[in-house]
């Protein structure tokens, strides 16, 4: 860990990673308990995901009829035309009351879903897997508070990649880049790709400012 730290430090500027120091980041990072996948890649856009969402969408608000949702939203590659990704749906659940998160994770430990604990997005975010058993596709519902800052943000990104096909396109091209570089670590490669998404995300922000739509 002391050796990936010192050569994210060589290679991370004051600010590259947003309000968080590589230190931080690190220290988040290493309690990040992502399970043990082994799951099919897709070499492209998969048109079905966008259903499957939906589909996902109802169970997950029928079974939280009785909470304060204040929204469920697509996120990450699979929210998005044409990006490839793995075959793994994230979703964020947004509650208006923050005590509700505890009882939401309860429901979703009854839909299958296996709490991870905090989530890679945020510290103020949780995860839970639902792991397709055969290989197929699985879903990863995040929780947070619905103020929460980041939810904006990551809602901003998602639609400004949505909205402008060049960007998503250097965006896809520059993960391939960090993604094929010998020797680099998971943590590494999080690292160098939360610069471009804090990059990006600043676009994104002034777009969603200016007036930009979905």
């Amino acid at each position: 860990m002391a050796r990936v730290l010192r050569r994210l430090r060589a290679q991370v500027q004051p600010g590259e990673l947003g309000a968080e120091s590589v230190e931080q980041f690190v220290r988040r990072y290493s309690r990040v308990r992502a399970p043990a996948l082994d799951l099919n890649l897709h070499s492209g856009y998969d048109p079905a995901w966008p259903q499957a969402f939906g589909d996902e969408k109802q169970r997950l608000l029928a079974a939280l009829a009785d909470e304060d949702v204040a929204g469920i939203e697509h996120i990450g590659s699979t929210a998005i035309p044409q990006l490839a990704s793995k075959d793994i749906l994230d979703i964020v659940v947004a509650m208006r009351d923050a005590a509700e998160i505890e009882r939401v994770a309860r429901t979703l430990a009854g839909l299958g879903y296996q709490a991870h604990g905090e989530s890679p997005i945020d510290a103020g975010f949780a995860w839970h897997w639902r792991i397709a058993q055969d290989g197929g596709r699985s879903f990863v519902v995040h929780t947070c508070a619905a103020d929460n800052p980041r939810l904006a943000e990551i809602k901003n990104f998602r639609d400004f990649l949505c909205a402008f096909p060049q960007e998503r396109q250097r965006y896809v091209e520059l993960k391939r880049e960090l993604a094929a570089t010998p020797g680099q670590t998971w943590l590494e490669y999080s690292a160098l790709k939360k610069i471009l998404v804090v990059r990006i995300t600043a676009r994104a922000n002034a777009w969603r400012a200016a007036g930009g739509e979905a």
